[in-house]
């Protein structure tokens, strides 16, 4: 026992590994991850080098052909300038590489001969595809500019033809390539002119694999549909293409050349897969990329190891630090069955409640703020209602007071008769005003709750201007009330002839004598729109803010004249808002019109 009373039981467990604790689940992960970094590497030894190795040979001769493509289509080379960008190409990749069309011809060979014939004509003899290891050395010593030479092979259907060579003699000797006359598909034509111009490639650097080239070119031209499909969508050709006689394998790349040129140009390559110089860079590149490899693996397995640990207690403190700023919304995700999970539950919980009870709180804080703001709306209505109804009822009770007093003082008998009617005529004034400021304060607390059915305004109009004949008759006002078809509207019957009689009460006194009341019934775009038009003197854009305000007169001068309160309109406002409708006024080139818009029926 304790001093305090209490009962303490403590309890201990082993420290070493259990089954679902932390150093269990870290040293499985570790030897888990270990074991795949051996395996990893096992595999990619024994299985994954070839593959590798083919992939980064396709891969780099698809990227070392299209930056080809793009400098030749951009760079308009002449032959010159295209023999030595061709032949760089071809001695720093070690493979064949030719322009063709896409039948298969060559398009600007920069290997070739010109021969100038006797009628002024020149004509170009291809050599790429006629260059092998037995004629290398004949044309290297024979080729001499001036000389006659007699070509014998067939010529490209192009406007400007090329001509591809079966034999080429001068005076003395003849020379042969590897095509056949069999083979051949175009006619055999012979020609023969002074030998004008000469561009041969580097002789001693030429491979004995040229005989390969023309073979490739054999086997894939003329192209499939799909391939020139392919082609002439931008895409390159690449695929496997090995020599039936001699079994090595190739890399066969076909690019389309991007160009507006009449006619689509292709550039074909021939690249071996069984040199081992290449071979053996592909060797050192691959384990340099596994090498890289390993070390990210194994830096992602450290980080992985350490976020496993790490990972929990940082989410745990995120949500810490956010219930710290009273934010209950963040929970922690972690679920767990070891002393992390128990902790992560227990923060859930602890989170959840005390958000419940930080909500309540607003809320009922959100509450008072609301009840005092109304109290003290409440409390400013009051005193500007009892403002302005004493200065309201100040002059009729003064003049009662005055008149009262002449009558107390003893007035003849002439003026007796006036006074009372005067006495009587303020007093009912004072009643309608004191019912009219009840009206608006039970409108403004929101006290009157409204009776909605069908309304017939049509109807409720021509009763309105029936009870209103005396006013009417008294200026010669005429009520002309235009609408096409009968129309009803949702509301409550008595508070819309409050506002209608108002509006109208309103429009009789500002009129001038012998017009007439216009009231229009219309629906526009689905709503419905009561206007009521006066001719009479317009209201200033100042004044036309404060119209819909209780006690505002336009022309105070005449309100006791007149007999209005000031409070007519502002009883209509407060209706039409309940009602949701949306109202306004706006002068006439002759007077002035209020309109009401109902919402949508």
């Amino acid at each position: 026992m304790y001093p305090n009373g209490y009962r303490y039981r403590i309890s201990i467990r082993g420290r070493g590994m259990r089954r679902n604790g932390v150093t269990m689940k870290l040293f499985l992960v570790m030897a888990g991850f270990l074991l795949l970094l051996y395996g990893t590497t096992v595999i990619a030894q024994l299985v994954w080098f070839p593959d590798f190795y083919q992939h980064q040979k396709i891969s780099s001769i698809k990227k070392k052909l299209t930056k080809f493509e793009q400098q030749y289509s951009t760079g308009h080379w002449n032959d010159v300038q295209l023999a030595k960008e061709t032949g760089k190409f071809m001695r720093q990749n070690q493979s064949h590489l030719v322009i063709l069309t896409n039948t298969g011809k060559l398009v600007n060979d920069p290997f070739h001969i010109v021969l100038l014939q006797e009628d002024g004509k020149q004509v170009n003899i291809s050599l790429s595809l006629f260059i092998n290891s037995e004629n290398a050395g004949w044309l290297a010593s024979h080729l001499k500019y001036g000389q006659q030479l007699t070509v014998t092979g067939s010529a490209s259907g192009m406007n400007d033809p090329m001509v591809y060579p079966l034999k080429i003699k001068d005076q003395s000797s003849v020379v042969s390539g590897t095509e056949d006359f069999q083979e051949l598909t175009e006619p055999v034509e012979e020609w023969s002119g002074t030998l004008k111009d000469v561009v041969l490639p580097n002789l001693g650097t030429w491979s004995q694999r040229q005989g390969l080239l023309v073979q490739a070119l054999d086997s894939r031209f003329p192209l499939s549909t799909e391939d020139q499909l392919s082609l002439a969508n931008g895409k390159m050709i690449n695929e496997e293409w090995t020599d039936s006689w001699s079994g090595v394998r190739n890399v066969l790349t076909i690019a389309p050349v991007h160009s507006s040129g009449p006619q689509q140009q292709l550039i074909f390559s021939l690249t071996s897969l069984q040199e081992m110089r290449e071979a053996s860079e592909a060797t050192q590149l691959f384990y340099a990329y596994f090498g890289i490899a390993a070390f990210v693996l194994i830096v992602f397995l450290s980080l992985l190891l350490s976020r496993i640990v790490t990972k929990p207690l940082l989410a745990l403190n995120h949500v810490a630090k956010k219930m710290s700023t009273l934010d209950f919304t963040v929970k922690s995700p972690i679920r767990r069955n070891d002393e992390i999970g128990s902790l992560s539950n227990s923060l859930n919980a602890l989170s959840t409640t005390l958000g419940q009870t930080l909500e309540e709180l607003r809320q009922a804080n959100s509450q008072m703020r609301t009840d005092m703001e109304m109290k003290q709306r409440i409390e400013q209505r009051q005193r500007e209602f009892f403002a302005d109804a004493s200065h309201e009822l100040k002059t009729p009770i003064s003049i009662i007071k005055g008149y009262s007093e002449g009558l107390k003082d003893g007035v003849s008998e002439s003026k007796r008769e006036r006074y009372i009617e005067i006495i009587a005529d303020e007093a009912v004034k004072m009643e309608t005003m004191v019912e009219e400021m009840l009206d608006l304060v039970r409108l403004e607390s929101q006290a009157i709750k409204l009776n909605t059915d069908a309304v017939a305004l049509g109807d409720m109009i021509e009763d309105i201007a029936g009870r209103l004949g005396p006013q009417l008759k008294e200026k010669e006002l005429e009520v002309v009330l235009v609408s096409t078809t009968e129309q009803t509207v949702e509301g409550d019957r008595s508070k819309l002839e409050q506002v209608i009689y108002n509006m109208m009460m309103n429009a009789i006194r500002h009129a001038v004598p012998k017009t007439d009341i216009m009231i229009e019934i219309s629906r526009p775009e689905g709503q419905v729109r009561i206007s009521i038009e006066n001719q009479g003197e317009q209201i200033s854009e100042a004044e036309r803010q404060y119209i819909w305000e209780r006690f505002y007169r336009v022309e105070r001068s005449r309100n006791r004249k007149m007999g209005g309160t000031g409070l007519g309109l502002a009883i209509a406002k407060q209706i039409l808002d309940l009602h949701g409708c949306s109202y306004g006024v706006e002068n006439t080139p002759d007077g002035v019109r209020f309109y009401i818009i109902f919402p949508n029926a």
